[in-house]
C-alpha cells in the first residue's frame, strides 16, 4: 500500500505480535482507530520498534508521559476502539529529511480530514469521534 510516496505496512492492532515486531529502522508511522479513514497521530523515529514500544507502555502509565500521544490514544481505547499502526521504513533518511516528510504527511492528511485527533498533544473532547 502506498501513500505520500512511501510503501506502508499493513495495518496491525497496536499490541499485537505484528506491531511488536516492528522494524529497529527509521521510519515513520501512523495510527488510526479501526475501520476509520482518518488518522489521529503520525509520527516518526529512527528506531520504530523502540518508538511504539515506547507509546504501548505510556498509554498505560497515570501520568502518560513517554509519548506524546499516549493520553489521547489511551482515552480512545477506553472509549472501546481499537488503535492500529501501519509503518514505513526509510532507509538512511537522515533525521532532518524524516521530519520533514512527517510535516508533508500531516498537511496532506489536514487537507483532507484535519488534523489527526492525537497530533500536537491533542485530547479527544466529549463529541469526537475517532
Amino acid at each position: 500500500m502506498s501513500w505520500g510516496g512511501l510503501v506502508w505496512s499493513e495495518w496491525h492492532q497496536l499490541d499485537s505480535a505484528e506491531a511488536r515486531a516492528i522494524p529497529r529502522e527509521a521510519g515513520i508511522y501512523r495510527l488510526r482507530c479501526r475501520g476509520e479513514p482518518e488518522l489521529i497521530y503520525i509520527g516518526i523515529s529512527v528506531r520504530l520498534g523502540s518508538r511504539l514500544g515506547g507509546l504501548r507502555r505510556a498509554r498505560g502509565r497515570q501520568d502518560r508521559r513517554g509519548h506524546y500521544a499516549a493520553a489521547c490514544v489511551a482515552e480512545n481505547e477506553k472509549l472501546g476502539k481499537t488503535v492500529e499502526v501501519s509503518w514505513a521504513t526509510v532507509g538512511d533518511m537522515d533525521r532532518r529529511e524524516l521530519m520533514g516528510r512527517e510535516v508533508d504527511l500531516i498537511a496532506v492528511h489536514r487537507n483532507r480530514f484535519g488534523s489527526p485527533a492525537c497530533q500536537f498533544h491533542g485530547q479527544l473532547k466529549p463529541n469526537d469521534d475517532c
